[in-house]
């Protein structure tokens, strides 16, 4: 839906990024799945419970593929800039180099959100993740 307010633009899309361990042989086979399904949980789940400030539905726009390196996450940006993709999140059911997969994108708002098994948030990730974003911006406030 395009937004009425034409000063105001396009509404924003919100970008679901599912990040995973890129290791072949067993390793990220057995974890594609579990990742992508996630994602699209999470898609439904913003999309069934947001609404934009005009009322319609919050729209999310999911990588076409897990993103385990850098180019998976290139062509996710690719594809978040076609798409209008305002924001995005970071999903994972396990561990991943966050260098190598966190949207770096200098503008977009992110957040990341990740099970590793253990019922918690899997903090090594994230703690990478912030330190490199930090490290890129010179500041994460």
């Amino acid at each position: 839906m395009q937004n009425k307010h034409n000063h105001l633009g396009a509404i924003p899309k919100v970008g679901i990024r599912p990040v995973i361990d890129a290791r072949l042989g067993g390793i990220r086979e057995s974890l594609e799945q579990t990742t992508m399904a996630m994602a699209e949980r999470v898609a439904n789940f913003l999309s069934n419970n947001l609404r934009n400030y005009n009322g319609s539905k919050v729209e999310c726009v999911i990588a076409d593929t897990t993103i385990g390196r850098v180019p998976e996450a290139q062509k996710c940006e690719e594809k978040f800039l076609r798409e209008g993709v305002g924001l995005s999140i970071t999903v994972t059911s396990c561990w991943c180099y966050g260098t190598e997969t966190i949207d770096m994108n200098p503008t977009r708002p992110k957040a990341i959100w990740g099970f590793n098994g253990t019922e918690r948030p899997d903090c090594r990730v994230f703690g990478r993740s912030l330190g490199r974003t930090c490290a890129k911006r010179g500041s994460c406030l």
